[in-house]
């Protein structure tokens, strides 16, 4: 464990009341007579464990499978297919769960800003028997399946992550292999199967929540505006999927290729005003700036077409563009996560990236199933009632993809509110 957790379990273990749920039935109880367990740190004041780096083991613990070049770098492996992996028995009473991110190269700071917020789970919530194992993926899907590899020799009983989709690729056949299950964080739902469970935002059914609520509220005719990129791609497709669900018009679905081109794709969708409801721009940072940029400048009128966006509308700063006031969005209600928020900078003395709540998530819900007799198979991990986080109740499904009960928020100038409640169960989902 950390030096960061082993400081931190001498103190009082609740610092704010994050509420990870585990619905579960005793086995004499049919699933409707299910009773609900919240899981979570008591309200006693206590002590943030020190900030300080986490420290990635230097060497394996199992025999390396792979040697780094001391003039290069290169990583000079042997052929993965070649090697076999067998999860190593546990012995000393703890519970192992590794957690796989990018904690060197270009994505350091995003991996280790994630691996700090799973470390705050573990510490809200586990005691001294759950070991919280972090490996490096570093740059190439090789390097992640190698920390797959090394991880299950340790004696990983679960696998959180690995974030990037082609990481999660190369991390399946190990898992597949030692028969380990795994938690990815990536949204990328193509990458999902049976034992590889996929933690991220996918489009989709975001798409489909803020749809469908603008049309309840009459909305019939939507534009769009996306970027070229695969998370763009998989938003157009989406929307278009919902919309002829729904039996409504899709106007317009304009798409960008960077920055340079976003001025071409606003003028299209504002050559039709006139004929939209809404327009959906799944977009954030400095592509959301610039569109709304352009938005204000050409006259748009808020009041008139409503403006629908992702969740990647969370990152938006106290400082958002004025015209996205009163916009729409589905995500996880706000409150929670503005406390994890305020804990995390408290703590590490900086803001978390978005994408960290689903590391807290992630390792909240081995914590909980290691209450439950540490056993991560299927039957633990696809509970039908499922669970509940920061980012809002959710369940795995046997394809290895999750569902997720999201709230409708709205950008105000102080922050975002929730203004359609998320649903608390999956009753009647």
């Amino acid at each position: 464990m950390t030096d960061i957790l082993k400081n931190a379990h001498s103190f009082l273990r609740a610092v704010f009341s994050l509420r990870l749920i585990c619905v579960f039935c005793l086995a004499a109880v049919a699933l409707g007579g299910c009773s609900t367990t919240w899981f979570g740190s008591s309200q006693k004041q206590a002590k943030r464990p020190t900030a300080t780096r986490t420290a990635i083991p230097a060497k394996p613990k199992t025999p390396p499978l792979t040697d780094f070049s001391a003039k290069t770098g290169a990583l000079t492996t042997p052929s993965l297919k070649d090697q076999t992996v067998t999860a190593a028995p546990v012995s000393d009473g703890k519970t192992h769960v590794a957690i796989l991110l990018p904690l060197s190269g270009k994505n350091a700071s995003l991996g280790q800003a994630m691996l700090n917020a799973a470390q705050l789970a573990v510490f809200d919530m586990a005691g001294d028997n759950f070991e919280l194992m972090p490996r490096d993926t570093g740059a190439n899907p090789e390097s992640a399946a190698l920390a797959s590899r090394d991880a299950i020799g340790s004696g990983a009983q679960l696998l959180i992550g690995p974030l990037f989709a082609a990481d999660v690729s190369a991390v399946k056949p190990v898992v597949q292999e030692s028969a380990t299950s795994m938690l990815a964080l990536s949204s990328d739902i193509s990458v999902a199967e049976p034992g590889a469970y996929i933690m991220g935002f996918a489009p989709a059914p975001m798409v489909e929540r803020t749809l469908d609520f603008a049309a309840k509220r009459g909305m019939t005719r939507f534009a769009g505006i996306f970027s070229s990129d695969a998370y763009g791609k998989l938003m157009k497709q989406s929307f278009k999927d919902v919309i002829t669900r729904q039996g409504n018009s899709m106007v317009i679905a304009e798409t960008y290729a960077g920055t340079g081109d976003i001025t071409r794709a606003t003028k299209g969708v504002l050559a039709k005003l006139d004929q939209i409801d809404a327009l959906f721009i799944p977009a954030s940072g400095v592509e959301l700036k610039q569109i709304a940029a352009q938005l204000t400048e050409a006259g748009f009128d808020k009041n008139k077409v409503k403006l629908l966006g992702s969740g990647l509308w969370d990152d938006l700063s106290s400082a958002k563009p004025e015209i996205l006031i009163g916009g729409w969005y589905a995500a996880a209600e706000p409150e929670a996560r503005e406390s994890f928020i305020k804990n995390y900078t408290a703590t590490y003395g900086a803001t978390p990236p978005r994408l960290a709540t689903l590391a807290y998530d992630a390792t909240a819900l081995a914590v909980v199933l290691s209450r439950r007799g540490g056993n991560f198979n299927s039957a633990a991990l696809l509970n039908p009632s499922g669970f509940a986080g920061l980012d809002g109740i959710f369940r795995l499904t046997p394809q290895g993809t999750i569902e997720r009960g999201m709230a409708i928020n709205e950008l105000t100038p102080t922050g975002n509110k929730a203004i359609d409640p998320a649903p608390s169960t999956f009753a009647g989902m």
